[in-house]
């Protein structure tokens, strides 16, 4: 069963914004960690130094507009609320259990942190594989970096690779690729042999790729 006591009933409190680490309210955390809003908020007014901005933050009213229009804080931020909820991110809504005796703080902290961490890591998968596919689509595009990924990746020379090319492949044109592919992160290194800029300028080639 999920509930908000569990590490997914957890992660479907987090919440994002643009421009905005993933964040929880206050109200949330409240109940998590078995205590009211006002005694967290007390908590956290006596210990300034412990929540600083990229701790805990206030949220502006368009992120409470844009929020209420995913229907996602019904129960987290009150329409009627005199003031602009506090919110507080991964290390702050962990933080929370040092400054909180709640008999389940320190139990609750650990879920709260597996929650964030789970997140954090499916984003971070997310956006491995979005690079992955623009690096493929690049690559199928043009017939010279994926000769220049694939010879790197099979560990040959930049030589062997010049040679697996077709001779319309110059030597400048196969080494600007191959730092390309680096650059962007779609190669681990330069094939041995590969010419660095100063060499680069001396191949008789240079404009005939």
């Amino acid at each position: 069963m999920i509930t908000l006591e569990t590490v997914a009933g957890v992660e479907a409190r987090i919440f994002t914004l643009q421009h905005r680490p993933p964040f929880m309210v206050a109200s949330d955390l409240a109940e998590i960690y078995g205590t009211t809003p006002k005694a967290l908020n007390q908590a956290v007014k006596r210990n300034p130094d412990r929540f600083p901005d990229d701790f805990m933050f206030s949220l502006t009213e368009g992120e409470i507009g844009v929020l209420r229009s995913q229907n996602v804080t019904a129960n987290a931020i009150s329409s009627k609320a005199r003031y602009q909820p506090l919110v507080f991110t991964h290390a702050g809504a962990y933080g929370l259990s040092a400054v909180l005796k709640t008999p389940v703080a320190a139990q609750v902290s650990v879920i709260i942190h597996r929650a964030f961490a789970a997140m954090e890591a499916r984003a971070l998968q997310e956006a491995q594989m979005l690079l992955e596919k623009i690096g493929a689509e690049a690559i199928s595009r043009k017939p010279s970096r994926y000769l220049a990924k694939a010879g790197s990746d099979q560990g040959y020379s930049f030589a062997q690779i010049k040679a697996l090319g077709p001779d319309s492949l110059s030597a400048p044109k196969l080494a600007r690729t191959l730092r390309e592919l680096k650059m962007l992160g779609m190669i681990a290194h330069l094939p041995d042999g590969t010419p660095d800029e100063a060499q680069i300028q001396l191949f008789p080639d240079l404009h005939h790729g």
